[in-house]
């Protein structure tokens, strides 16, 4: 019994040491997310929207594009918005969906700074602000976007990430755009443009490999900080796009390289291929936009799978593409099933 007792406390007081470990793994970061949509809703005149703007200017100024001489003007705009039974609707919308309605949001987006801190200790933490507005249906006069990004702030515009079932759909936002604005693609979206201020980049060669390459490092940061982040969220294609753009990457391939593309630096050609479009009709019907991008994160995740040893900061600061290429060995096969 003595024995069993003494294995039983060995047991428990292991248990105890690993929580405090993987507790203490945890990075502290400098936490200051603020959901300015709820407070905004809130208020309960132009005047007390006109305070909260005065008060974060990141808003009114850099949000919405609002001189600081004109935030009594938005206030009012923004305010009057509020009143509309249509935006109330959608706004409740938001805040019933299980993403935006409690704290997951808030938590994931944690999460994700803090394995970004782990992996890049003394990075600092941006400031992140969330805003509901119609899409800035405020007159015409100021402007609104999905996101906002840079390495001191982040504003999320929260009306923009209500996906395809949303009351009222972006304007000039595409079906195959709208994968990239579920929800649950909200953090991925974040994470991916956050990433832009880490990844380095040879600013005297922007040829399309080297821009293929500087994308791929960003999903592949991104996949890192978010490895349960589903790969149609992050790149915007659908599963069945995922699977035929794996099975026929050879075929991509080849077209990259008998049309001689990967040294180009012409622009035209280069937003063929890395560009905002719904299909790549230039390698065939089928092939989804973006292919670039895509191609990018496939040479990119090569390399970062047999080099287990490298680090997410070493990978996103060395600029040097070319070797990265070569060290890669890619030439277009796809996954083994």
């Amino acid at each position: 019994m003595n024995r069993l007792l003494i294995i039983f406390l060995a047991i428990v007081l292991w248990q105890c040491g690993k929580t405090v470990e993987e507790k203490q793994a945890v990075p502290k970061i400098k936490w200051d997310m603020l959901r300015l949509d709820r407070v905004l809703a809130e208020a309960k005149s132009a005047e007390a929207i006109d305070s909260i703007l005065k008060k974060y200017p990141e808003i009114g100024i850099g949000y919405f594009s609002c001189p600081p001489e004109k935030t009594a003007f938005l206030a009012k705009d923004l305010y009057q918005l509020y009143q509309n039974p249509s935006l109330q609707a959608f706004y409740k919308q938001s805040q019933d969906t299980a993403f935006f309605g409690g704290d997951r949001l808030e938590k994931e987006l944690k999460t994700a700074f803090e394995r970004i801190q782990s992996e890049f200790p003394g990075l600092r933490t941006p400031k992140i602000r969330t805003v509901f507005s119609g899409f800035g249906g405020v007159g015409g006069e100021f402007t609104a976007q999905h996101l906002q990004v840079s390495d001191s702030l982040i504003v999320i515009g929260l009306d923009f990430f209500m996906g395809k079932n949303g009351k009222f759909l972006p304007p000039n936002v595409y079906d195959y755009q709208l994968r990239r604005l579920e929800p649950k693609a909200l953090v991925g979206q974040v994470i991916l443009q956050y990433s832009a201020f880490i990844n380095r980049q040879n600013e005297e060669d922007h040829s399309l490999l080297s821009d293929m390459i500087w994308y791929g490092k960003g999903f592949v940061f991104t996949k890192k900080i978010l490895p349960e982040l589903p790969d149609s969220l992050l790149f915007g294609y659908t599963n069945q796009e995922l699977a035929e753009t794996n099975a026929f990457q050879k075929q991509v391939w080849e077209h990259f390289i008998d049309k001689k593309l990967l040294f180009t630096k012409e622009e035209l050609t280069k937003n063929k291929y890395l560009g905002e479009r719904p299909k790549t009709p230039e390698i065939g019907p089928a092939c989804p936009g973006s292919i670039g991008r895509w191609l990018g994160w496939r040479i990119v995740d090569l390399y970062w799978q047999q080099n287990p040893k490298l680090t997410l900061s070493k990978l996103m600061t060395d600029p040097d593409y070319n070797q990265l290429f070569l060290k890669s060995g890619y030439r277009g096969e796809p996954d083994k099933e």
